[in-house]
């Protein structure tokens, strides 16, 4: 099955706080078996799921170790869980908030939503005034969680 992604962006960023106190961190090279599992886990059974495995989750993460920015990314941990991520990266000089991950328990809970205002305000605070997101066609909860915070569709992601 062919995907299409569509690209979002948000412009001015704002510092905008989260709505709940959270134990955050940018990830380190530790945290990469929870992040695998945790990715595996967020986008399964979702528009998003090939039919990947963890092997597969690893690969993915890897690829994003090497792109992203860390000092704006984030991991939440609840209980010294990994319960969800938001990755920032550089495409084009354009920083975009791609992936996010809410652990499947906490789905619907706003912990994505207050996890990607971390990053936001990571990035307002550093001066960027604009931010992408590519999210994959039909993922109804992340178009909804990035309309909520300001951002419009602006083509489809090449």
């Amino acid at each position: 099955m062919t995907r299409t992604r569509s690209e979002y962006r948000l412009s001015p960023v704002s510092v905008t706080s989260p709505r709940r106190e959270m134990v955050s961190a940018p990830p380190t090279e530790h945290d990469r078996d929870s992040l695998a599992a945790l990715l595996l886990g967020a986008y399964r059974d979702t528009v998003d799921d090939e039919g990947e495995d963890l092997a597969d989750a690893y690969v993915a993460i890897d690829e994003y170790w090497s792109r992203i920015v860390r000092n704006h990314s984030f991991v939440v941990r609840e209980h010294a869980a990994i319960v969800a991520f938001s990755f920032v990266l550089v495409v084009n000089e354009l920083h975009y908030i791609d992936p996010i991950a809410v652990a499947p328990a906490r789905r619907r809970s706003g912990l994505g939503r207050d996890t990607v205002l971390l990053s936001l305000a990571s990035l307002a605070r550093a001066g960027v005034s604009e931010v992408g997101a590519t999210i994959t066609d039909g993922n109804l909860p992340s178009e909804r969680l990035f309309a909520r915070l300001g951002f419009a569709r602006y083509g489809t992601w090449t």
